[in-house]
């Protein structure tokens, strides 16, 4: 058997224990998270890699749904995710704080992923509008609207890729 100064001890230090950690806890943390980004060119790359792959799913999402093999909720659900990561990246760009030379690379990016988010608000209105039951004509000029901004997310791609040092 354990002696009773034992038992104590051990009480003891699984309070001290116990009352730190919730310390730890219960103390707000402050962190003002900043990304240095010294590599401009793999920053950028890595973020036209992320832009490439949301706009790949989307499309596949939004044919699906016009194909009726998902519901414009589904699509709803996946567009404002998407939509939301397309912000997080415009908002990486804008922190970076890209050197004189990537400047306006960055910036014609950011119009491309613009485009991109306009694009995605576009779908989100043909899915609210097969919702209600909308006519086709409707449909097919928001459709127009929306391979407009497609093709302008791309010029501003290459306007990006051409504006790099």
């Amino acid at each position: 058997m354990a002696s009773k100064k034992g038992v104590w001890l051990t009480i003891v230090i699984l309070i001290a224990i116990t009352t730190a950690s919730f310390f730890v806890w219960l103390t707000p943390q402050r962190y003002d998270a900043t990304f240095v980004v010294s590599d401009f060119k793999s920053h950028l790359d890595g973020i036209k890699e992320i832009h490439r792959v949301l706009v790949d799913g989307i499309e596949k999402e939004f044919q699906k749904m016009l194909n009726g093999d998902i519901t414009p909720d589904q699509f709803i659900e996946v567009a404002e995710i998407s939509s939301s990561q397309i912000n997080s990246q415009i908002i990486q760009l804008v922190e970076s704080n890209a050197s004189q030379e990537w400047q306006e690379s960055y910036l014609n990016y950011i119009e491309a992923l613009r485009a991109t988010n306009s694009n995605i608000r576009e779908t989100i209105v043909v899915a609210n509008m097969i919702k209600e039951g909308s006519d086709k004509q409707n449909i097919e000029e928001i459709l127009k609207k929306i391979d407009q901004l497609k093709e302008e997310s791309k010029s501003f791609v290459s306007a990006s890729d051409s504006t790099r040092p």
